[in-house]
């Protein structure tokens, strides 16, 4: 299975009147929501695709609740969910461990650690350039292929 990609250009931040170059980006070609991925998991249990549903559902629902309570929560097989903190961008620290307070946080992210079996299941990718054309009809989006139009496999 060949991973899609595009050439998309990108700014150096740390000089932004350069030009900017191009490097590899993933090409997304479409999403694929619950009810798409309910379909293809009942094909494989006994579970009907609204039972699915369900049950992924109720996930979505018990996986930042137990987050917010401080809970990291581990999906076998799958990885690990957990909160991170964001600081206020005013915010350079404090000297004293005593002296940090909620006033400090600026927000918060929601972290993913890959299991090894997911990572080893995209260790070996093989990736090919994605077609510009399909790209900007089925997401809307202009891209840059680039010219060669070459497939080949990195890892």
């Amino acid at each position: 299975m060949a991973i899609p990609f595009v050439s998309r250009k990108r700014l150096n931040p740390l000089d932004i009147h350069a030009e900017g170059k191009y490097y590899p980006a993933p090409a997304y070609i479409a999403e694929v929501d619950v009810n798409h991925l309910a379909q293809e998991i009942s094909y494989s249990t006994t579970l009907t695709p609204t039972e699915i549903v369900g049950v992924i559902r109720s996930l979505l629902q018990a996986v930042p609740k137990y987050m917010m309570l401080g809970y990291k929560v581990r999906l076998d097989n799958f990885g690990i969910f957990k909160l991170g903190l964001k600081n206020k961008p005013e915010f350079k620290g404090h000297e004293k461990p005593e002296d940090v307070t909620a006033n400090d946080i600026g927000g918060i992210k929601v972290l993913f650690t890959p299991d090894v079996m997911v990572q080893e299941n995209m260790s070996r990718p093989e990736f090919t350039k994605a077609d510009a054309k399909y790209l900007k009809k089925t997401t809307g989006e202009e891209q840059n292929p680039g010219n060669d139009g070459s497939q080949g496999s990195q890892g």
